[in-house]
């Protein structure tokens, strides 16, 4: 097997970015401010109904990467792991589709880049991380840390 190299500040600069991304395209500034080149004219109403609907297609995801997130902060991410199939399996498309927009899809891939330990993605892909869907190590404890605390961690669709 080809062997791994994890960046540590990597990934934990990426999850930051990835997860401030999501936060930021929910808010009131990112919406307007993502969507005003394709219309020019918001309402307050216009406004608080995009905010309300960007919020119910991030939230999942949030909470789906909020264990990795935690993860890469502590700095706990030792193998490489594939977030994209992770992240799938837990929003469908959605980051694909609904959120597939520069300012959520380029941290995304650098988060989903960080994590293949420097292989590239035809190496990564043949490796049993990617093949067997292993999880980081100590991922549960991360979720049952966020349950606790009253977040949702739904199990994958």
């Amino acid at each position: 097997m080809t062997e791994f190299n994890m960046n540590e500040q990597e990934i934990k600069q990426a999850a930051i970015e990835f997860k401030k991304a999501l936060i930021d395209w929910k808010s009131r500034e990112g919406i307007i401010e993502a969507f005003s080149t394709y219309r020019d004219q918001w309402t307050d109403e216009d406004v608080s109904k995009a905010v309300s609907k960007e919020t119910r297609v991030v939230r999942p995801v949030l909470e789906a990467f909020e264990p990795i997130y935690r993860l890469a902060i502590q700095g706990k991410i030792e193998k490489p792991f594939s977030l994209q199939s992770y992240m799938m399996s837990y929003t469908g498309r959605v980051l694909g589709d609904e959120l597939s927009w520069p300012e959520v899809r380029e941290p995304y891939d650098r988060m989903i880049n960080s994590l293949e330990g420097g292989l590239t993605a035809e190496e990564f892909m043949k490796t049993p991380y990617y093949i067997n869907q292993k999880l980081p190590e100590h991922y549960d404890q991360a979720v049952k840390e966020i349950v606790a605390e009253g977040w949702s961690h739904n199990y994958p669709l």
